[in-house]
């Protein structure tokens, strides 16, 4: 999962004429990891417009349905994006954040508005993530039942990166979602352990 700074491409979007513009993500071992936005008019080809730098990226497995593992080699992997709402191009606004999931699915840029949380809110939410992640898996006792977890736990994850808190201590929640991420990397789509759990 990776994150990048949803200001940066709101000035990209409003310069820019959304119905003609492709997305890639892009891996390079020189150059790190960036969105690289294309944009062109018809009958013209297509320009680079700009490149968005990740602000957080993780590791973790490069099996179908789980988080991709990154390593810079000698050589940049490109990768097809996938965006789910026609109006994902249209201006962005403050309240807007914008990811690229790769749990469950390819590869897949995705918007959605942020759901502020209080302090109490944000601080049960956290309570249900690490609950999740500890109590919750460790209790699956074979293959099926952590396949069940997994699919509960991603979109558990999936909404928490769209949740957030305007107080300076959010970073607990911040860290208990990093956690979860984590231990989704450790078990395929299917249940199966592919790295010792922390």
């Amino acid at each position: 999962m990776f994150t990048f700074d949803s200001d940066a491409l709101a000035q990209l979007f409003h310069e820019t004429y959304h119905q003609a513009m492709s997305v890639r993500l892009v891996i390079c071992s020189q150059e790190g990891l960036f969105l690289e936005f294309m944009n062109g008019l018809p009958g013209q080809l297509f320009y680079l417009k700009e490149r968005i730098y990740a602000l957080e990226y993780s590791g973790g497995s490069a099996d179908p349905g789980v988080q991709v593992e990154l390593k810079f080699g000698q050589i940049s992997e490109n990768y097809e994006l996938t965006v789910d709402d026609p109006a994902f191009f249209s201006p962005i606004t403050p309240a807007d954040r914008v990811v690229v999931l790769s749990v469950r699915s390819p590869y897949q840029l995705k918007r959605k508005t942020i759901s502020w949380h209080s302090q109490r809110k944000l601080a049960l939410f956290r309570e249900r993530i690490d609950l999740m992640r500890t109590s919750d898996f460790c209790d699956c006792s074979c293959d099926e039942e952590r396949a069940r977890w997994f699919g509960l736990a991603a979109s558990t994850l999936e909404e928490a990166m769209f949740t957030d808190s305007k107080r300076h201590d959010r970073h607990a929640f911040y860290h208990s979602r990093q956690q979860l991420r984590l231990r989704l990397n450790s078990i395929t789509a299917d249940g199966k352990i592919i790295s010792p759990v922390r």
